[in-house]
């Protein structure tokens, strides 16, 4: 599989129930898988093991594919998608007079690309002209996550416009509600975390401090598994000439995303990096956003003092 090991398959596979899980935790969603499951002989089926027919969805509903609507927020409210549901993109061609923004959909490589809004190896899936009348369609059609974002004016309209989504399209399955599902699959998953856990300082050698790129340092020195530690490393306030910071827990990928701070947790004050720093045991399967909340998410934002992290199973036992 040129490189690509068991383990990291199901890495990928474990991050992604985590993350659905916990998104859909407090939901009753109903599914059933394509071929039936479990099967029988013969070729009968019981009755309530229906395939489900699959859903035309319009991107932002009522709003479309426009700028400065929050899609990320709304693929987490209007999910889950399953496969071969359809993803519909609506948005107005250019006209002759300008009064249009026009707009195109993209399908990014990776997470992290996602993050970035960096459109390097992405395909693009719709021009500006394909989103009129019933708009462009895309069929979901692979279990994997997909990366969806406008490329208009190199990654603007998905970064400051919020034209940006990802969605883990699910098989049907019946007879399960959706969230006992992947809590069934994401509770055996952590159990099996076993294994010596880390103490891993969060940047290094450069500890916990204003602009360095968490996000990039988590991306390059995960995967983080359960009951690791991260250690946060800071000066604490000497004189005017340091610069305080904190660590603050978020509550969503959406605080995440804007270094929103409302309803997040202080973990750790100004006080508590310095010496052997501040420590937090990674115990759950699930996302984590860290931050700084110094000067009301400045440091989280300008400084890029934030990161998220998903605790997987150790796969050494699997």
């Amino acid at each position: 599989m040129g490189g690509f090991t068991f383990a990291h398959g199901l890495v990928l596979i474990v991050a992604a129930s985590c993350m659905l899980a916990v998104s859909t935790a407090n939901k009753d969603w109903k599914f059933g898988f394509n071929n039936h499951w479990p099967p029988h002989k013969g070729g009968s089926h019981h009755p309530k093991y229906r395939q489900a027919a699959p859903n035309k969805v319009i991107v932002g509903g009522s709003e479309g594919w426009r700028f400065n609507f929050s899609y990320t927020n709304w693929a987490f409210k209007h999910g889950p998608f399953y496969l071969n549901d359809t993803l519909v993109f609506k948005y107005d061609p250019p006209k002759d007079d300008n009064t249009t923004i026009p707009h195109s959909v993209y399908l990014l490589p990776n997470l992290r690309s996602f993050m970035k809004c960096n459109l390097t190896g992405a395909e693009m899936l719709a021009n500006v002209t394909q989103g009129g009348g019933q708009g462009f369609e895309y069929v979901l059609k692979n279990w994997k996550p997909h990366y969806f974002a406008c490329g208009q004016h190199d990654g603007i309209h998905c970064s400051l416009g919020q034209m940006k989504f990802f969605v883990m399209p699910m098989p049907h399955m019946g007879g399960f509600t959706f969230a006992r599902g992947l809590a069934l699959i994401v509770t055996a998953s952590c159990m099996l975390a076993v294994g010596t856990a880390k103490k891993i300082i969060v940047g290094g050698s450069e500890g916990w401090k204003f602009n360095v790129s968490y996000t990039d340092w988590a991306l390059k020195n995960g995967p983080f598994y359960t009951h690791d530690t991260l250690v946060f490393k800071y000066d604490p306030p000497v004189d005017n000439n340091s610069i305080p910071h904190n660590v603050y827990l978020l509550q969503n990928y959406e605080s995440f995303e804007k270094c929103n701070l409302k309803g997040a947790k202080l973990l750790a004050d100004v006080t508590e990096g310095g010496g052997d720093g501040f420590e937090y045991v990674l115990k759950k399967c699930e996302p984590l956003y860290f931050a700084c909340g110094l000067h009301e998410g400045v440091h989280c934002s300008l400084g890029q003092m934030k990161f998220v992290v998903v605790p997987l199973p150790r796969p050494s036992l699997v």
